[in-house]
């Protein structure tokens, strides 16, 4: 095949009399469709099978969870110690440039609605807190602004594609002492026939690649000891202790910079742990307590959040995946006929514009154009743009434009009243979050610096 296409593309460009910049042009669009048709053509998606799962009659103490292939081990429901999970808001996968700054161009050659993926990042970690808490097998699950709030296990995602057809999200799981757990990305293709029957109706066409992450996190949970986790507990409580007084309990931790499968990470190491009864821990965790109520109310916010957004981004789902589904189909079907008649058309309108048009400079525009024409083909972009122009779904995007300005999740602002004291947090989650931490900072440094009479 890529000999074939090495020929194709001589075909194209070597009988021709247009410069040999726009030759060089032309090679590159060639070659540029005709990767695009092999990948798209190699790289289908399944869509997961509930007919593998086992089959179960009758009484039985085997524990399932409903939309899950994946048995819960009896020792993970009745265990002794039960680990709280954190998931901040997923990375929205947007594509950067050299500087750090967000790519325009790769936006649209990659079909990606930039508000739209914001919404997503925080849709998709309720969704997976929603997919975990029905493991029943965790103390807690918290969907959280940044991970830097105090939990046993933290669970970081990443959207790797989302278009209403195929969904791809990468998870790492890291426990309280940094350490990797595991990493892997999960996917998933919905099927045409998904929004013709009624029995869907309601039901999240992306549930399956949520079905599968979790099961992951549980499998990665089951490989650990009693111990493990009792180390982890430890470990968790230790890392808020030292926030809070790193002179008094910095000597009991060690950290390091590691790396693994090419990811680095800081790894925490105990080299101790401090009498139980130590009267400055013991007020630390009570500060840690009120720090995890914040989280717990945070949880309404983001269940308001989901019920704002959910009619709006299913309407988008239902809409787009035709269409996406349609595109993607005509682009399996071009062959190499197809590809040589595009590139005839593109040597064409080289050879026109170089007759007829030069650049405001002299220099000849064609390369950025002709770059244009190769990228806009097969592109979700425009569907996105359609969506957000249909006058009928007007109400519908303008929800997901709203919701998708930022990571961030917009609150009302919050009145706190802790240990006789009034605290109004106002600004975004993240914002209120921060807030409430540095004033129970505040109230331990005071405690622990007492005022002295001169």
């Amino acid at each position: 095949m890529i000999v074939k296409n090495k020929q194709l593309v001589s075909r194209i460009t070597k009988h021709s009399s247009v410069p040999r910049s726009d030759k060089r042009v032309a090679s590159w669009c060639c070659w540029a469709l005709l990767s695009a048709a092999m990948v798209i053509t190699g790289c289908e998606s399944t869509t997961s099978n509930s007919r593998n799962a086992p089959i179960l009659v009758g009484p039985s103490d085997i524990q399932t969870r409903p939309n899950s292939n994946t048995q819960i081990p009896s020792e993970l429901i009745n265990a002794e110690i039960f680990l709280d999970v954190a998931i901040p808001t997923f990375s929205p996968g947007l594509p950067l440039d050299s500087f750090g700054e967000i790519d325009g161009d790769e936006l649209v050659e990659d079909g990606i609605w930039p508000q739209l993926r914001r919404t997503e990042a925080k849709l998709f970690a309720s969704q997976m807190k929603e997919a975990l808490d029905n493991k029943k097998v965790f103390a807690s699950v918290s969907v959280v602004p940044s991970a830097s709030t105090p939990s046993d296990l933290f669970v970081l995602g990443e959207i790797k594609q989302s278009d209403s057809e195929q969904v791809e999200i990468e998870i790492t799981v890291l426990d309280s002492s940094g350490e990797i757990l595991g990493n892997r990305s999960f996917e998933h293709t919905v099927s045409r026939g998904f929004l013709r029957d009624q029995q869907n109706a309601g039901k999240n066409p992306y549930q399956p690649v949520f079905n599968q992450a979790s099961d992951y996190v549980v499998s990665l949970l089951a490989e650990l000891s009693t111990s493990d986790k009792q180390a982890i507990k430890n470990m968790s409580l230790m890392r808020y202790a030292r926030y809070y007084s790193p002179e008094n309990y910095s000597q009991y931790l060690t950290s390091s910079l590691k790396r693994k499968n090419g990811q680095r990470y800081y790894k925490f190491e105990l080299t101790g742990i401090p009498d139980g009864n130590d009267p400055m821990l013991q007020r630390i965790e009570d500060l840690r307590a009120q720090e995890l109520l914040f989280v717990d109310r945070l949880q309404d916010n983001f269940e308001v959040f989901q019920a704002q957004t959910r009619s709006a981004y299913a309407t988008w789902q239902e809409e787009t995946l035709p269409e996406v589904i349609a595109a993607r189909e005509a682009q399996r079907k071009r062959n190499t006929s197809t590809a040589l008649a595009i590139g005839g058309a593109i040597l064409t309108a080289i050879l026109i514009k170089n007759a007829n048009t030069k650049g405001s400079k002299g220099r000849d525009t064609s390369e950025f154009e002709l770059g244009a024409i190769a990228t806009g083909i097969g592109s979700i972009w425009a569907i996105n743009e359609a969506f957000k122009n249909n006058s009928r779904l007007k109400v519908q995007s303008a929800v997901i434009e709203e919701q998708g300005q930022a990571l961030d999740l917009s609150v009302s602002p919050t009145v706190i009243e802790f240990e006789n004291e009034t605290v109004e947090l106002q600004g975004t989650a993240q914002e209120q979050y921060m807030q409430w931490k540095t004033h129970l900072r505040k109230v331990f440094d005071e405690e622990k610096t007492p005022d002295v009479q001169l």
